[in-house]
């Protein structure tokens, strides 16, 4: 389609659909929706991107960060001092990877957080404007795969990390994920032959991946060793520091405490060691600990925190790696790969004895 085809198919100028692709401030956002929808619809490449279309790149990669909230309350990093990417122990480390990695093949990044269901409409815009060559998509829920798997269907060159591969026999995409299922099991493995069979788990974000498999994992190791599994003994955290401290308080404030904690992250112990004190327990004396992903801080913990080690900048840097070629060579290709999980053991996890 041309440019003077969608003009007219809108009933629009071609210079008011050129200023709403070059997002010149002055066009109503009623026109603004109507024609990108076309644009969407008609998958119309703009002519401000004919150089894409004469088959020279942009050399420019998009990291696409998803956090977003269900309901239409502020998201709480608007609204406070948190932050996503400083300090944060999983994507840091995937955002620094991705840059170094991307520059070393000569492509450029560019970084994205979409924080509300409004922001994914920015994100199609990147990929409509022909800003970007093909991007990594990060922390994905259920929701936002409509929007991916339709990013996918128009030959747009996309990577995903923590987001199930289950979805590529229907659409060719990069999917590499740590292998969190297994990483679950070893955890419980290893409390199981500490002795312990009262076990409790304070989940991460059961919209995401990378929780739904840990959960899985923990219980299904339960299962096959024939330990009862409790409902009380499972807190629904959400990967953050609150969440592993209400979760500890939790299942140690029950009629039937556990003797071990399996925790779905590392942040999340931070804020278990801290309800642990408060109650008066010790950290492995009363109370063993497993973590997972050994973030930076684990080592320094105190007792030093055991917990399942995952490489998310070697995660980062294959996705990185994979779409670039696949940019370079000019087709998606389905790929499916899982980053082993090792068991590092520390301080925090005591043998008992059976009873």
């Amino acid at each position: 389609m041309r440019s003077e085809d969608l003009a007219k198919l809108l009933g629009l100028s071609r210079s008011t659909i050129s200023r709403v692709i070059n997002n010149y401030p002055d066009i109503p956002q009623a026109t603004r929706d109507k024609v990108w929808k076309a644009i969407e619809e008609h998958n119309y490449a703009p002519n401000a991107s004919a150089r894409n279309l004469a088959g020279v790149k942009n050399k420019m990669i998009a990291i696409i960060l998803l956090d977003i909230n269900d309901n239409e309350e502020p998201h709480h990093v608007k609204t406070t001092e948190d932050t996503i990417i400083h300090d944060n122990p999983f994507f840091s480390p995937v955002v620094n990877a991705v840059s170094d990695q991307a520059n070393k093949m000569d492509y450029y990044v560019l970084v994205s957080i979409a924080y509300s269901k409004k922001d994914l409409k920015k994100v199609q815009n990147i990929f409509h404007q022909k800003i970007i060559d093909g991007a990594i998509f990060v922390g994905t829920q259920e929701a936002e795969y409509e929007l991916i798997f339709n990013l996918i269907e128009q030959n747009h060159k996309i990577a995903m990390i923590d987001t199930s591969e289950v979805y590529n026999t229907d659409h060719d995409a990069i999917y590499i994920n740590a292998d969190n299922y297994e990483g679950s099991v070893k955890a419980v493995s290893y409390l199981l032959e500490l002795g312990h069979t009262s076990l409790g788990i304070i989940t991460g974000n059961l919209k995401k991946l990378s929780a739904i498999e840990r959960l899985k994992g923990f219980e299904q190791t339960l299962t096959q060793h024939g330990i009862e599994r409790h409902k009380d003994a499972i807190y629904h955290g959400d990967f953050t520091e609150n969440s592993g401290y209400d979760g500890a308080k939790h299942l140690l404030s029950g009629p039937n405490p556990p003797t071990a904690i399996f925790v779905s992250n590392d942040t999340m112990a931070i804020g278990a060691y801290k309800a642990i004190n408060e109650l008066g327990l010790r950290i492995p004396e009363d109370i063993s600990i497993i973590g997972f992903d050994n973030s930076f801080f684990s080592p320094y913990l105190n007792p030093a925190l055991t917990t399942i080690e995952i490489s998310f900048s070697d995660i980062a840097k294959r996705a990185t790696t994979l779409l670039i070629e696949s940019i370079e060579q000019e087709q998606q290709r389905r790929i499916v790969e899982k980053e082993d999980a090792t068991l590092i053991k520390r301080e925090s996890c005591k043998a008992i004895k059976s009873m």
